[in-house]
């Protein structure tokens, strides 16, 4: 399945503005142009990551959108089930997706920042699975009747 840049927005829940800054300022989203569905689940994981650490950590996209690169690198072409067992590490100069049992293991004696991707694609699964409850159909205002052939469709049968 592919994303389009109006179905990520309501996702991340994020402005056009804030999008288009986005797709600026970090060169793996530069290729996304134009309204047509474009974007993997690899890519939403990675654009939700992001997302959180604009919203919680208070990254600012123009002195690090370089560097998400590497990040939106290991996301794509990867399933929503693969990447729910990993943690984004996001270091100085690195970042990197690991299987989330070795994350507490691995320590450089570097700050890291540590988003596990568990949460973030359950909320993902939640808003999807909201929005499709939303656009079930609706009560018919008349109740479903029988019709009977034509007369000259009836001999047609076998």
């Amino acid at each position: 399945m592919r994303y389009t840049q109006g179905q990520i927005r309501d996702l991340l829940s994020i402005s056009v503005d804030a999008f288009r800054t986005w797709r600026d300022a970090i060169p793996a989203l530069a290729h996304h142009r134009g309204h047509a569905p474009s974007f993997t689940p690899g890519d939403v994981v990675a654009m939700a990551i992001v997302a959180e650490l604009v919203r919680d950590f208070g990254v600012r996209i123009g002195t690090v959108g370089d560097r998400f690169d590497a990040l939106f690198e290991e996301c794509r072409g990867r399933s929503w089930l693969s990447l729910e067992n990993c943690v984004a590490l996001i270091e100085a100069d690195e970042f990197c997706l690991i299987d989330a049992s070795i994350a507490d293991r691995r320590s450089r004696g570097v700050s890291t920042l540590r988003v596990p991707c568990a949460p973030i694609i359950a909320r993902l699964r939640s808003a999807l699975t909201t929005t499709e409850a939303d656009q079930a159909q609706g009560h018919l205002q008349f109740s479903p009747t029988s019709m009977a052939l034509p007369p000259e469709r009836r001999g047609n049968q076998s």
